[in-house]
C-alpha cells in the first residue's frame, strides 16, 4: 500500500468520524455554558448582567417613549429623549450579545482545533509504528 492509499483511507475514515462528530454537536445552550467556563469565563458573567442591564433600560425607554403621555410644552423633548436612550440601548444590547456570540464561536473555534491537535497527534503516532 502506498502511500497515496493510506492518504485516501485516512481522508474516507475521517470523513465518517466528521459525520458522527457533527451529529453529535452541541446545541446554543451548551454552547453558551461552555463560554462562560472558559478563559474569559469572569467576563461573560460581567457582559450578562450589564446585558441584562441594558435590557431593562431599553425596556422601560421604549415604554416612556411609546405609551407615556406629558403635557403638549415637553411632548417633544421628552419623546426625543426616551427615543435616543432606546436607540442606544438598543445598539448596546446589540453589540454586547455579538461579543457574547463572538466568544461562544472563539470556544468553539478552540475546541476543533484541540480535537485536530490530537487526530495529528495520533495520525504522527500510528504512522511512526
Amino acid at each position: 500500500m502506498n502511500l497515496d492509499d493510506k492518504i485516501k483511507q485516512s481522508l474516507e475514515s475521517e470523513a465518517k468520524n466528521l459525520d458522527h462528530i457533527l451529529a453529535h454537536e452541541p446545541g446554543i445552550f451548551k454552547m453558551l455554558l461552555n463560554a462562560f467556563k472558559g478563559s474569559l469565563g469572569r467576563w461573560m458573567i460581567l457582559v450578562a448582567i450589564v446585558t441584562f442591564l441594558i435590557t431593562l433600560v431599553m425596556f422601560w425607554a421604549g415604554y416612556q417613549f411609546f405609551f407615556v403621555e406629558v403635557s403638549d410644552q415637553t411632548l417633544m423633548l421628552h419623546k426625543i429623549q426616551w427615543g435616543v436612550v432606546l436607540l442606544l440601548s438598543t445598539m448596546v444590547q446589540i453589540a454586547l450579545k455579538m461579543w457574547t456570540f463572538m466568544e461562544m464561536n472563539r470556544q468553539s473555534a478552540m475546541r476543533e482545533i484541540k480535537r485536530l491537535e490530537l487526530t495529528i497527534e495520533k495520525l504522527t503516532n500510528t504512522l511512526d509504528k
